[in-house]
């Protein structure tokens, strides 16, 4: 694990790489002011993208979720204290509804990408075409379905489900997508402000600092293999 006297040399070194005295960096700062912003911003959020695709992708999305809980909750009303199983017929209908909502909202031009979840062996397949502005919300959402598959043991569980438990997993499941979302977007405001060379030198940071905390994780492990 790197010593706070190590760790601020490995600074210094991103901060010398990404400035020098002789070329302007994009915003035109000179060599201290970036490395102040650098320093300043140590604890910035990093946003998942800072390009308009990436904008149009979380706004997008965030729009059709918010269409998504609606209309579930209207399709929830009908079963609300009914003992109705889910079937094939009555899980094509709503989801057709839902979709019809979607269509309606989302940006043509957005990234489209979703995931499944499967309800026997529980694991999940993200689409390759997540972008790293999607995936952990996506991620985030299966999480759901990949609990709520691990608390049954067969593999026709799902349509032992009543609709109302079915409805009810999926608005939870959207609403945490959701949530992440925002989260991501809310990044995007002071991080994507920040000079290029300061955005690459906070993001090489952020990494160093998660393979640390990986390295750290494999070696407790190993250690308490022995404890």
């Amino acid at each position: 694990m790197l010593n706070s006297r190590t760790y601020t040399l490995w600074l210094l070194m991103v901060f010398a790489l990404f400035s020098s005295d002789t070329q302007a960096n994009a915003q035109g700062l000179t060599k201290e002011e970036l490395d102040a912003q650098i320093q300043q911003n140590l604890n910035t959020p990093i946003a998942c993208g800072c390009s308009v695709q990436d904008e149009r992708d979380l706004d997008s999305r965030i729009n059709s979720l918010y269409a998504i809980l609606q209309e579930f909750q209207t399709q929830k009303q009908p079963y609300s204290g009914s003992k109705q199983t889910l079937t094939p017929a009555i899980r094509s209908t709503i989801s057709q509804a839902v979709n019809q909502r979607i269509n309606a909202v989302k940006d043509p031009k957005a990234t489209v990408a979703g995931a499944t979840t499967y309800d026997f062996g529980c694991f999940t397949l993200i689409d390759s075409a997540a972008t790293p502005c999607l995936r952990g919300a996506i991620d985030d959402h299966e999480s759901v379905h990949r609990a709520a598959c691990d608390a049954h043991s067969s593999a026709d569980w799902r349509y032992s489900q009543t609709v109302e438990d079915w409805i009810q997993e999926e608005l939870v499941a959207y609403d945490k997508e959701l949530k992440r979302l925002l989260e991501e977007r809310n990044k995007r405001l002071p991080f994507c402000k920040l000079d290029p060379s300061a955005k690459k030198a906070l993001q090489d940071i952020a990494n160093d600092k998660e393979r640390e905390q990986e390295a750290q994780q494999i070696a407790d492990w190993f250690l308490g293999l022995f404890n």
